[in-house]
């Protein structure tokens, strides 16, 4: 079949959308990516049956050159500030945010509109406006692949969520299939918007266990570290709510070889940056330039122990499961996580690691107790390995294409 996929940023940093799209391809289909283009390195090469579609968005190029035009003069600076005030307005930013997303469907459109396309495969809310259209001008099968609560992410204002809701409900109609990454998400987006069938398709990466050898360290790891420490990661955005000042401040409890570090990017860097500093924390917590999915093992193994404390503050924290619980298994290292449903569901399950409270205090003692008891944590993650397989995973994506 030729399917069309949607997705609203770029290719270069999600993984689960590369590895359905790969599944896909290795199972004969062609796959069209249309995707916005937001970086200027060339993308990365998936299959010969996946063809990227770049799509230039306008709204998101005048951000860029506004970025650009940062410092230059203190009226710019003034004028962009100004710019910037304006479009998060709650009403202006839905206006914008809807001009864009129309413009993507005209221009994505317009890219394959000699194709015969049989499914539309849109990758969250925020694709799935343009996807129903696109399903109707093609006569194709829609589906909806919702990674999170799209409705409840961090960012998201009153009117968005109100919006959003409504748009979700009343497109979930047109819906032929669902995609989700949790029976929690299934079972609230159904509660919502009502049931249609659906997919469970866990965010696990494609890890060669075979190919990864311990001793090999990226070049780009070059922190100063002693035989004798033990090495605490968090990778992935540098978002709100995602506890990432908890575990810096929980940093200050622990003995000093404990060393921390955050790898990823995100509006919150430059604050993070500025609280390790006024905390002294210079020696013990590190920052680590976001890396392509198909590379971050490398980087995962050199820690002993992974930080996933997402805070409770909506839905859609407490029930994802973010992919960073599945990429510490694949690398062999346990995990302090938050004791949400969404993260209790398989840290509780394989006994990968230990639900913590949301407090310093709390992810302090849950890092003493895998200390302690680290072979016990270790050996599940070795277990687990075996049994969370991507393989398996994709297994039941290309079924679902086979039904159709």
């Amino acid at each position: 079949m030729n399917i069309l996929m949607l997705l609203y940023k770029d290719i270069h940093y999600d993984a689960r959308v590369k590895r359905e799209a790969l599944a896909l391809a290795e199972a004969g289909h062609v796959i069209h990516l249309a995707c916005v283009k937001e970086y200027n390195e060339p993308a990365p090469f998936l299959h010969e049956n996946i063809k990227l579609v770049h799509i230039q968005i306008t709204v998101k190029n005048m951000k860029a050159q506004i970025s650009q035009h940062k410092g230059k003069s203190q009226r710019k600076s003034g004028f962009k500030s100004m710019l910037v005030w304006a479009a998060r307005r709650p009403v202006i930013k839905i206006v914008k945010d809807y001009l864009a997303y129309y413009e993507f469907y005209k221009k994505v459109k317009q890219s394959v509109q000699k194709m015969d396309i049989d499914v539309i495969h849109c990758h969250d809310l925020n694709t799935l406006w343009q996807g129903t259209m696109l399903a109707k001008d093609f006569s194709a099968k829609l589906i909806y692949d919702s990674h999170e609560i799209f409705n409840e992410m961090a960012g998201r204002n009153q009117l968005d969520r109100f919006v959003g809701y409504r748009m979700e409900k009343k497109l979930f109609r047109k819906l032929d299939y669902l995609v989700t990454v949790n029976a929690y998400l299934r079972d609230y987006l159904f509660e919502r918007n009502g049931e249609k069938p659906s997919v469970l398709i866990q965010n696990i990466p494609i890890v060669d266990q075979n190919q990864l050898v311990s001793s090999k360290v990226p070049e780009s790891w070059t922190f100063p570290f002693q035989a004798d420490d033990r090495i605490l990661i968090y990778q992935g955005g540098f978002s709100p709510y995602r506890g990432l000042e908890l575990i810096i401040h929980s940093m200050k409890q622990l003995p000093d070889h404990y060393k921390l570090v955050l790898i990823g990017s995100g509006i919150l860097k430059d604050e993070l940056i500025e609280l390790v500093h006024s905390l002294g924390l210079k020696k013990k917590v590190f920052f680590h330039d976001q890396v392509p999915s198909e590379e971050l093992i490398y980087y995962t193994q050199q820690a002993h122990i992974g930080l996933v404390m997402y805070e409770k503050i909506s839905k859609n924290n407490y029930y994802s499961t973010p992919n960073k619980i599945f990429e510490y298994i694949q690398a062999g290292i346990p995990c302090v996580s938050s004791n949400h449903p969404g993260k209790a569901v398989v840290i509780d399950q394989y006994k990968t690691g230990v639900l913590a409270e949301e407090t310093t205090e709390g992810i302090v003692n849950g890092i003493k107790e895998i200390v302690n008891q680290y072979s016990f944590y270790k050996q599940n993650c070795l277990e687990a390995q075996k049994v969370l397989t991507w393989e398996k995973e994709s297994k039941k994506l290309v079924e679902l294409y086979k039904s159709i």
